[in-house]
């Protein structure tokens, strides 16, 4: 009898232990179902330089794309970047997270759970390796628009009441602008409005002239030679100030120009006896029968020089008529 009992409870022991086996079966197939496989691929670990997690927990999945490649392993403070986040993604997913790629904190619908986003990157830098860190980029939220919103409401709602003050002080004052001319009487209007019309005629006048002005705003050509003209002055001045020459001298040594200032006060002085009739000079400038005599003699010693010229010649073509030579 107690071994019947002992059967039957030895039984029933094995079908708990089936049962128990099955709905622990159920439960990991329900929970990791289309996942079962990436618990058993390779990892690696990266960090992430977050200024600001935003909620962000430990076991956050991470992103690329869309695709979920990882998760949140840790995350931990840091003097300098905010927040140190490590995440442990697949290896084969390491492949398309680049040296240059950045994070950010997203959230997922309605109820704000974070999960954490990582950019492709650019193709020309490096994949990532294990160990590597790369930059956080911080997101902008609703919560952060709606306080930006907010603190623009405020400031237009100042803005409103000092302009409602002011319109109130100029209702009030007795010599203020309400008042002044400025609003009641027409003639500032009338002078604007002629001062428009004479504007518009002129620029009508302008635009029909064929001036400078004109030509300099619509004739291109005249602009590149201004612009040219302004080049070669600046290389003629350019070459004045580093080269060695007499326009750099006269510029910078005051020797030359005293000697210059000297030889032109004497020339000034020569030309004023020239002037004067004092010396040959003068006589040839001044005096009238001198210079008929020095013409006439530059003539008769023209035609001199003429005839012997001829005489030259005659000489060499007949030798003989000139020159006799006799031995006895």
């Amino acid at each position: 009898m107690f071994d019947v009992k002992k059967q039957i409870m030895w039984s029933k022991l094995k079908v708990g232990i089936v049962v128990t086996i099955a709905l622990l079966l159920l439960l990991f197939t329900v929970f990791f179902a289309g996942g079962i496989e990436s618990l058993f691929s390779p990892k690696i670990e990266i960090r992430a330089q977050i200024k600001d997690v935003r909620g962000l927990r430990k076991g956050s999945p991470v992103w690329v794309s869309g695709i979920e490649i990882g998760s949140v392993k840790s995350i931990d403070l840091h003097a300098e970047y905010g927040t140190l986040v490590t995440m442990s993604i697949d290896r084969k997913s390491a492949k398309y997270i680049r040296k240059d790629s950045t994070v950010t904190v997203q959230t997922i619908g309605l109820l704000g759970d974070k999960y954490i986003e990582i950019s492709l990157g650019s193709p020309d830098a490096a994949p990532i390796a294990a160990g590597d860190t790369i930059k956080g980029v911080e997101q902008v939220e609703i919560k952060d628009i709606i306080k930006a919103g907010s603190n623009t409401f405020v400031k237009i709602t100042e803005f409103i009441g000092e302009l409602e003050g002011f319109v109130k002080k100029i209702e009030k004052s007795a010599t203020g602008i309400a008042n002044s001319k400025f609003l009641t009487d027409p003639q500032l209007y009338n002078n604007l409005q002629d001062a428009s019309k004479s504007l518009s005629t002129i620029l009508k006048d302008f635009k029909e002239s064929e001036g400078t002005m004109k030509k300099l705003i619509e004739d291109p050509s005249l602009y590149n030679k201004m612009l040219s003209a302004t080049s070669s002055v600046e290389k003629f001045g350019k070459k004045v100030t580093e080269g060695e020459g007499s326009l750099r001298k006269l510029a910078e040594d005051p020797e030359l120009y005293e000697n210059l200032s000297k030889a032109s006060k004497q020339l000034a002085a020569v030309l004023d006896k020239i002037e004067a009739g004092e010396g040959v000079a003068g006589s040839l400038v001044k005096d009238k029968k001198l210079e008929s005599e020095f013409k006439e003699s530059v003539s008769e010693l023209k035609s001199l020089t003429k005839d012997l010229s001829e005489l030259a010649k005659d000489i060499k073509a007949n030798p003989k008529k000139y020159f006799k030579f006799s031995i006895f």
